[in-house]
């Protein structure tokens, strides 16, 4: 019988098995983390639909951790079967958005003196020692407060679409996850990070070298690096959210599957 893995022995295998699930199918992660990115970041930010974004999220991230839990135990699944899979319980799922949308518009209120401070500041010509100082303590605040929407949603979700928990059992079990398993979660993350970062440096290298051959196209080229560093950071962070689910809570397979472990 084996026992509980150390706290490195667990950030370890947490890693090996997001590098490896992503390895399986790059491109299809890459595609997913494009839908997250221009779903939850860019279309919110240009046409002003960040509280639908909030609204949809849960149920996005409940399809995400069902593509990784599919790819892991070698189920050939698209849309439409987890589309069918977390239907019964997109009024749950929504509800759970609905939670995270009264969140922010808590947070909007509470950092409404913050943005005003922000914006006068961007319509000056502060220097970048006077940007870094103002602006770092409204960032850390922001941070701190998004921070119990981040524990929410990282369980919360697959609980909800995949083992049938109720929404205030599934933030509950969320919160309690992440009070238990802070520190392997914590370093997970930052090893995750390191290697994205790493990612960066490479493909920096790559642009450099391109912009070196065409400096007309550096731009162009800084920008698809900035693009694809995008992509592998939700890919690799989806698939983080997937594999601590599968550990902490034991996700269940979906039926009609069979174990072949």
């Amino acid at each position: 019988m084996q026992g509980k893995p150390t706290l490195i022995g667990q950030v370890n295998l947490w890693v090996r098995d997001i590098l490896a699930l992503f390895r399986k199918a790059p491109g299809k992660w890459m595609l997913l983390g494009l839908a997250h990115v221009f779903f939850f970041a860019m279309l919110p930010s240009l046409l002003g639909l960040k509280f639908f974004a909030f609204l949809m999220l849960p149920a996005f991230l409940a399809v995400a951790v069902g593509f990784y839990r599919d790819a892991d135990i070698g189920r050939d699944s698209d849309l439409g079967d987890l589309l069918n899979e977390i239907k019964p319980y997109l009024p749950k799922l929504l509800a759970l958005g609905a939670i995270c949308v009264v969140y922010v518009l808590l947070i909007n209120l509470l950092t409404a003196d913050d943005a005003v401070k922000l914006n006068e500041l961007a319509k000056g010509d502060p220097t970048p020692e006077q940007i870094v100082e103002q602006s770092t303590p409204i960032l850390a605040k922001l941070m701190l407060l998004l921070m119990p929407l981040v524990l929410v949603i990282w369980f919360a979700p697959a609980l909800v679409a995949f083992q049938q928990y109720s929404v205030i059992k599934a933030v509950k079990s969320s919160l309690a996850a992440f009070i238990q398993y802070l520190l392997p979660l914590l370093f997970t993350w930052v090893a995750i990070t390191l290697i994205i970062i790493l990612g960066m440096m490479l493909f920096g290298v790559l642009v450099g070298i391109l912009s070196a051959a065409s400096s007309s196209l550096s731009e162009i080229f800084m920008l698809l690096l900035v693009f694809a560093c995008m992509l592998l950071s939700s890919a690799l962070m989806l698939a983080f959210q997937y594999v601590s689910n599968r550990d902490i809570f034991k996700m269940p397979q979906p039926a009609g599957t069979v174990d072949l472990l």
